[in-house]
Formats: structure tokens, C-alpha cells, sequence
């Protein structure tokens, strides 16, 4: 019922199976958190593949990220969805949440768009609490 929470699940799953990628079906939410994960260095890559036999359908490619050339160590140690469809988590800009001692992120939806707690944090904003990653 949550896309959002099973491409986490993606993810998670690919990591554990030690792929080097995942695709996922597309939508905006998505690849804004996608290109949030990228920008703060949690995964290599991601581009939109399309599907010939369904023509307008997209899936997206995350190409993911690890420490060590064996695949042993990844950089996404846990990846965690807060907010459900059954329960919104807010956050007022004062309570902003440190993920990890501030070693991991907390990816937020703001009317100013996806953004870490960093950046909520700097340019005063609360919102939604859509995941933890770190």
C-alpha cells in the first residue's frame, strides 16, 4: 500500500543480496528521495529505465553503494520509514530530530520540497518526517 516504504524494502533487500542495482517502479516522490540519497552520498546512482512493453511506465535503476570492492560493507547501514498512509508523523522546525547523533539523515517533506533535517534546519522549516537513513 506504500511505494515509498517498499522501495526502502527494495533496497534493503538488494543490499543484503549484495546486488550492484534495484529497479523499482517510478513516480516523483521517489526520485526526488532518490536524488536526496545521491546527493548526500548513500547511493551511487539512479536513472529511469523504460519498459518497451509498456511504453509509458518508467522504472527507475538504483545503483547502489558500497565501502569495500567485495561488497562486504555498504554505506547505508539502515534505512527506515517514519511516517505510514495509517499514521503521519509531523515535525514543528524547533524539534527537527537528529538521526544517529547526527551521523545519519532524516529526509523530510516540506512545502519547499524533499530535504534533509540539515537543511531544514538552516532554512527553519518543519514537515513531514518520511524516513531515517544512516
Amino acid at each position: 500500500m506504500d511505494p515509498v516504504a517498499d522501495m526502502f524494502s527494495a533496497i534493503k533487500n538488494a543490499i543484503q543480496r549484495r546486488m550492484d542495482y534495484v529497479d523499482v517502479p517510478s513516480s516523483k516522490l521517489k526520485e526526488a528521495i532518490l536524488e536526496l540519497l545521491k546527493k548526500e552520498g548513500y547511493i551511487k546512482d539512479w536513472e529511469r529505465i523504460e519498459e518497451e512493453r509498456k511504453g509509458t511506465q518508467y522504472k527507475l535503476r538504483i545503483h547502489l553503494k558500497y565501502i569495500d570492492p567485495k561488497k562486504e560493507k555498504n554505506v547505508i547501514s539502515e534505512i527506515k520509514k517514519v511516517s505510514k498512509p495509517g499514521r503521519r508523523i509531523y515535525t514543528p522546525k524547533h524539534r527537527m530530530p537528529y538521526v544517529n547523533r547526527g551521523f545519519g539523515i532524516a529526509i523530510i517533506s516540506t512545502d519547499a520540497g524533499i530535504i534533509t533535517d540539515h537543511e531544514a534546519r538552516k532554512l527553519g522549516k518543519g514537515g513531514e518526517i518520511l524516513a531515517y537513513v544512516w
